[in-house]
């Protein structure tokens, strides 16, 4: 149940007895904007570390472990043209402990959210540099991971928009040199404007959680937030092709993709993605990499809020002609529909036992619970979601993947060194 508090801030109440812990998620919204991708996910990593009731991580991992060893942490995603940080913890329901934690638990988030550890007006300086030089490290080693800069590459050669084309943590330049003055610019404005969605999930009530909601202290706000992207289908093909020291090639491939909201062309499209690459079971595996031996690995992954479908691969350099030859023969496959009943309810079983199996995710519920806050038309149970899926026909699919158009191609090969 979602119920308002106040202008631009909700509480979202999953009543369930499902699971030994209840977890609260606050779940900070903005519009992307430039820059703010990197900055946001700095603060979080600051936040994350201690607060003016907790100075050191010590005593703030102290103070989780008093409460049964509860589990804390950030992390920062994009939503379509949203960016969201969310602070999440889990603590133990009251049967297992002598006192209930709830009350411990809000209490905690809002120390960390609302009184952060300062030095006069800013946030305390050797916080903010040690963990801006701990992200500049992270993002600096990503560059030894050939598939995440893969991924990352073909992202930007793929988007137009610079934010879009960013990773949902920003790029180094964005938080190079940042100082206290500036993060604490950035939390104060995630504090006064950003949406805020209240997530709880466990054996409570929206009249037990509100009165501790309404304390977490947020204020009224207006945002207006997007949730989609679309970027218009463009020729000719863009082609980048780099080289580093690698064990072996990335070939990744980026398609525009139609959707619409939740609605006959998303479930087709789902269904259409799991058979061209998105399962084991696809015809990506069966024949790029099993049949022909011509990947390590490929895949597909489908992004309909940003109309975005990737494929990613790894080869042997030399069958890169090959390997993308075949990956576009195994789309106009589906598109021709050219595909057996069995495989395309083997498909399909395996999107429902997926979807099935995901309700014992705590993460997944409260990921739900934000989707639908987000995406109102995403508000759908296992029963519709499963009559959505069973509902796309042959056709359907085949309609769906004509729509897959091939827009960047990003190849990384070298010798390894």
């Amino acid at each position: 149940m979602r119920t308002k508090i106040t202008d631009g801030v909700y509480l979202n109440v999953i009543e369930s007895n499902q699971f030994k812990t209840t977890r609260i998620n606050v779940q900070f919204l903005a519009p992307l904007r430039a820059q703010q991708s990197g900055r946001r996910a700095l603060l979080t990593s600051v936040l994350e570390t201690n607060s003016a009731d907790y100075p050191t991580q010590d005593q703030l991992s102290a103070r989780l472990e008093e409460m049964y060893g509860a589990s804390f942490g950030f992390g920062v995603a994009r939503e379509g043209a949203v960016h969201r940080m969310g602070a999440a913890i889990s603590v133990l329901n009251d049967q297992y402990t002598d006192h209930s934690l709830l009350l411990d638990a809000f209490a905690f988030l809002q120390s960390v959210l609302m009184r952060p550890l300062m030095a006069g007006d800013t946030l305390d300086p050797a916080t903010v540099e040690r963990e801006r030089d701990n992200m500049l490290m992270y993002l600096a080693s990503l560059k030894e991971d050939r598939g995440t800069q893969a991924a990352l590459a073909l992202q930007h050669s793929y988007f137009d928009d610079a934010v879009q084309a960013a990773p949902s943590f920003g790029e180094p330049e964005d938080i190079d040199g940042i100082d206290p003055a500036t993060l604490t610019a950035v939390y104060h404005d995630a504090i006064a404007h950003d949406a805020i969605e209240i997530i709880v999930l466990g054996p409570v009530t929206v009249d037990t959680v509100m009165p501790l909601a309404k304390q977490l202290g947020f204020a009224a706000r207006t945002v207006e937030l997007s949730t989609g992207y679309d970027q218009p289908v463009q020729l000719p093909v863009r082609r980048v092709h780099e080289q580093a020291a690698v064990q072996q090639a990335k070939l990744n491939l980026g398609y525009h993709v139609e959707s619409d909201d939740c609605g006959p062309q998303y479930f087709a499209s789902m269904v259409a993605n799991q058979l061209f690459g998105g399962s084991p079971l696809s015809l990506l595996f069966r024949n790029v990499r099993e049949k022909a031996s011509l990947a390590y690995f490929a895949s597909s992954s489908l992004n309909q809020r940003r109309h975005f479908m990737m494929v990613q691969t790894g080869i042997e350099a030399e069958n890169r002609s090959a390997a993308e030859a075949l990956i576009a023969e195994q789309l106009a496959t589906v598109v021709r529909g050219d595909f057996t009943d069995e495989m395309l309810r083997t498909i399909k079983d395996e999107i429902l036992n997926g979807r099935e199996s995901a309700l014992d995710s705590q993460r997944f519920l409260m990921n739900q619970a934000l989707t639908a806050a987000l995406q109102p038309a995403a508000a759908i149970d296992l029963a519709t979601f499963s009559a959505r899926v069973e509902a796309v026909t042959r056709e359907d699919v085949a309609a769906a993947a004509a729509t897959f158009k091939l827009q960047a191609v990003y190849f990384l090969d070298g010798e390894e060194q």
